[in-house]
């Protein structure tokens, strides 16, 4: 009969199908570590009971290519014949409902009960908890088995496993998986609200979050565990200076420390056991043969001593790889990909899916006793390294890893796309160049980017202040314009239209049709600035009259003569004058082709306002767009049809969330999402809300803030 630790084996690998034994690629699950993880054992504690199953014909072992392993063979295991008729009927794995968010990958618990206890007795009675302790003590492995031991009391789970770049923008997307949501609270809170009553919230390592958005989360979280939601924080001290439940988490006890450690000689696992007061990430790193006498006792001496002094420069090379990262990071990403093996061997790395990070308790250690030239070496190294990815969307990873490597030769990288990524990123770009700030506070290009990335978030006031700064500190000599250009925006967000108007007015580019374009561009955004049902303002399209287009050459000319008839005649639709609408078609008429897709869009939008019939293709992505739009708000016609449409055109075209324009039309689809489907509507709003905002559509934005405030409150969700 298989001993305890080899029926654990047996039960863990009784789950995986044979069809595995012949893949090219193996789950982590089927190493040493990932079944280490799974049965609660130290690694090298697995390798007698292994052996003894492998004798006795019940395991085999076989090499294979690990997922999310690196790029070597490993040692993989299987359950043979025998081995599943051996498991016990009872020792079935026990299923747990599937966790939201970015939780790590479930590991044993041993010896936590009592602790366990506490966190369910509090949770019956209070609605949030603070789970407190060292680094390494055993937070995220408490939590983690929590939520799989009582996944079935609650509705749904949501994890979120914080970082330096976190903020509660990040936080609820990464729970509900949806991008570009609000930066208001408010709104976020009705997301969560939405989802269901009974829920459990999980926000781990909380003191990774930056200082900038810590108040922020602490509000999130506070406000969030008013309503009918159970929310676990783990976090080091110091907990925040707020009224909380906490519970600290010590060492484990001798009894449960030393089952961590079967396999070794009991002369060993009390000697080990003492050494480390039952801190479960030491024990967990023991290997046969470790020195203890001659290491001062402690888990900071061990790791330097035992862990890190004996790895070869590639082991390290990874190691500093991954305390350089402000998240988990796909694997692909990572140059030493090859020595993951090693390092999963020494319990050093945490799984989350696809991705990988060191331990919070090493990287801090690591990154605390860095140089500061050591540590900008490896920023500029990883950066070299991302160079090969031309195709994925890593410009906020490739923007993180530039600013910390100060390497002076890609200052024009930065330069050209830092705005374009404040803008994309804006939640993750604020914390990074907080961060920035408070290590140099005479940086006049940190203040800058953290002003664009708090303008895109909503945050008129913070992005005032920043900017007001990034002037004292030089940095808006070279870009004047773009200067007025954010304080413009600025303006707009705070509601002070008139001094946006002023601001607008003094915007000059040396390139006369260039201005003459953005001016076109900034009245086509304030006829869009509006939700479906609403006119545009009237006085939106007066500046046309004040553009003179003499210094144009011809082309020049005809484009915005072109744009400026396209503008003419929507306005006139949306005022129902249709004899005007009919005297801008046949003036353009002479600008354009009788056959043009401009002027046979003039002449389909004019029908549909009519309600009359029309037939018009276009393979232009915006264009038909825009068609559909025009549909959705003049024709009876089938809504959610015309919403697949759309939906298909967006997902298909990714670029569109880089175009103001493209904004706008995905505004306008979660717009009317969110009013024909009920379900629906707290999530498609929050995200239409985020669109116009990133659009620069503020009035469409706060109308529709206010009319999900008003539905929440008729429906008493608020």
């Amino acid at each position: 009969m298989a001993k305890p630790t080899e029926q654990r084996i047996l039960v863990w690998l009784n789950q995986f199908d044979d069809s595995l034994k012949d893949a090219w690629d193996v789950p982590r699950e089927n190493s040493l570590p990932g079944i280490a993880d799974a049965i609660g054992v130290v690694r090298s504690a697995l390798h007698i009971p292994l052996k003894n199953l492998q004798k006795e014909s019940m395991i085999i072992v076989k090499q294979a290519h690990v997922i999310n392993g690196g790029t070597r063979k490993r040692n993989v295991h299987f359950i043979t014949e025998k081995g599943r008729k051996a498991c016990k009927k009872q020792d079935l794995v026990r299923p747990v409902k599937k966790i939201n968010g970015n939780p790590p990958n479930n590991i044993e618990l041993i010896g936590r009960d009592k602790e366990l206890g506490k966190i369910n007795s509090i949770l019956s009675k209070e609605n949030m908890i603070w789970i407190t302790g060292i680094a390494g003590i055993g937070k995220t492995a408490i939590i983690r088995s929590f939520v799989d031991i009582n996944s079935q009391n609650y509705q749904k789970i949501f994890w979120y496993s914080a970082t330096s770049i976190s903020s509660p923008k990040t936080i609820v997307e990464t729970w509900l998986g949806i991008d570009k949501l609000s930066i208001e609270i408010d709104n976020l809170i009705s997301l969560m609200k939405s989802e269901a009553q009974n829920n459990l919230l999980i926000i781990d390592n909380f003191e990774q979050i930056e200082e900038r958005f810590k108040k922020d989360v602490v509000d999130l979280i506070t406000k969030l565990s008013k309503e009918k939601i159970r929310i676990i924080i783990s976090s080091r001290p110091p907990l925040p200076e707020i009224e909380l439940n906490q519970i600290e988490i010590f060492g484990l006890d001798s009894n449960s420390a030393k089952q961590l450690l079967f396999g070794f000689e009991k002369e060993e696992i009390n000697k080990i056991v003492e050494y480390f007061d039952g801190h479960p990430l030491g024990i967990s790193m023991v290997n046969e043969g470790m020195s203890f006498e001659s290491t001062q006792k402690g888990i900071t001496s061990f790791l330097q001593n035992e862990i890190l002094a004996p790895l070869t420069q590639e082991n390290l090379s990874l190691i500093y790889e991954l305390a350089i990262q402000p998240e988990p990071i796909e694997i692909d990403y990572l140059f030493f990909k090859d020595q993951i093996e090693n390092l999963d061997n020494l319990s050093l790395i945490k799984y989350y899916n696809n991705k990988i990070s060191l331990h919070n308790f090493v990287k801090n250690l690591l990154i605390s006793q860095m140089e500061e030239d050591t540590r900008q070496e490896y920023h500029a190294k990883f950066v070299e390294n991302l160079t090969k990815f031309v195709n994925k969307n890593i410009s906020f990873l490739k923007l993180f890893h530039e600013i910390h490597s100060k390497n002076e030769i890609n200052r024009d990288w930065i330069e050209k796309n830092a705005d374009i990524i404040c803008n994309e990123f804006p939640a993750k770009s604020s914390a990074l160049f907080h961060n920035m700030i408070a290590k140099n506070q005479g940086n006049g290009e940190y203040y800058w980017y953290a002003s664009i990335s708090e303008c895109e978030l909503g945050n008129w006031n913070i992005a005032r202040n920043l900017i007001e700064k990034a002037e004292k500190f030089g940095a808006l000599e070279k870009r004047k314009n773009d200067a007025l250009i954010l304080n413009c925006r600025i303006a707009r967000l705070s509601g002070e239209i008139e001094m946006a108007e002023e601001l607008f007015d003094k915007i000059k580019f040396e390139d006369k049709y260039k201005h003459i374009k953005y001016v076109i561009a900034e009245i086509s955004r304030k006829i869009d600035d509006r939700i479906p049902g609403n006119l545009p303002d009237e006085n939106s399209i007066s500046i046309l009259n004040k553009l003179n287009l003499n210094s144009l050459n011809k082309e020049q000319k005809r484009y915005c003569l072109i744009a400026i008839a396209i503008i003419k005649h929507t306005f006139s639709l949306y005022k129902k004058d249709f004899e005007n609408a009919k005297t801008i078609r046949n003036e353009i008429s002479d600008l354009t082709s009788t056959n043009s897709e401009i002027l046979q869009e003039m002449i389909w939008k004019n029908s549909i306002a009519l309600n009359q019939k029309y037939e018009f293709e276009t393979k232009n992505i915006l264009r038909n767009i825009g068609l559909i739009c025009w549909k959705l708000e003049f024709q009876n016609s089938n809504k959610v049809d015309l919403l697949f449409q759309l939906k298909s055109i967006i997902s298909n075209n990714p670029e569109l969330e880089n175009r103001p324009a493209g904004r706008r039309a995905i505004a306008i689809y979660w717009t009317w999402l969110g009013e024909i489907n009920e379900e629906e509507r707290s999530m498609a709003w929050a995200q239409a809300i985020s669109r116009w905002n990133s659009a620069e559509c503020y009035n469409a934005s706060n109308k529709l803030q206010e009319k999900l405030h008003n539905w929440l409150k008729e429906t008493g969700r608020a």
